[in-house]
């Protein structure tokens, strides 16, 4: 399976769906993603065409009053979680509900939703990146945290390039540098750079100290890993 929903684990990513543009908690994000889930399995039934756009008005009206990082970022109602797990996903995807067109009722519509894909999933090595997303990740919000950015990606492949080290030693022989970033990252920015994926950045002009300035940001000040990262310049 894809970066979106490894075919293993427990965990997903959601965050193209809008959950985490919205100006809530770790925990709020949870506790908004089981009440979606669980007036989902309540009010809807796919034989029953109209009860799709009837939950997506009640979600809308329900959630309205949430603030946004960007407004002119939808949040839609259909993420939750799937399979009475922590998996996260569309509940009207066409795998779940057998209609090819079923997340027409959906704002994007079906050909933008399955047609999406966020820097991180374009990338060559999307396989390789959600191996390590997947080892690190204690659940799907973790997860999301860290297959949206790509900037962080970004930054590692041209850190390395830069230093004329082989792109594949990020995922072999400094794979544990890239697990102890990366948990680094988790644990010091949290929910707070929680990304929706449609972020744009380019830094391919990006010197190699830059690069090192860029990644410093998310980290704290004397951290392994940003001692690490100096060293390479030092």
């Amino acid at each position: 399976m894809s970066l979106c929903y490894p075919d293993n684990g427990s965990v997903s990513c959601g965050s193209c769906c809008g959950v985490f543009n919205l100006n809530l908690t770790r925990k709020e994000i949870t506790l908004l993603l089981f009440q979606r889930t669980e007036e989902f399995q309540n009010t809807v039934d796919f034989k029953i065409s109209h009860s799709l756009p009837a939950y997506r008005q009640s979600r809308e009206a329900k959630e309205k009053k949430i603030s946004k990082k960007d407004e002119s970022t939808y949040n839609c109602p259909f993420l939750g979680y799937l399979d009475g797990g922590y998996k996260m996903g569309c509940m009207i995807h066409p795998s779940r509900t057998g209609n090819p067109l079923s997340q027409n009722y959906s704002f994007y519509g079906s050909s933008i939703c399955l047609g999406y894909q966020c820097r991180n999933r374009e990338n060559p090595d999307s396989a390789q990146w959600k191996s390590i997303f997947q080892e690190i990740s204690s659940n799907s919000l973790d997860y999301s945290q860290l297959s949206a950015n790509h900037e962080i990606t970004l930054c590692l492949e041209l850190l390395f390039s830069k230093c004329k080290y082989p792109k594949a030693w990020l995922f072999g022989k400094y794979r544990e540098f890239v697990l102890g970033f990366l948990n680094e990252y988790l644990k010091f920015r949290g929910i707070a750079d929680q990304r929706t994926s449609f972020e744009i950045v380019s830094l391919e002009t990006e010197t190699l100290e830059s690069l090192i300035k860029k990644l410093s940001k998310f980290l704290k000040k004397n951290s392994p890993s940003l001692n690490w990262l100096e060293n390479l310049i030092t």
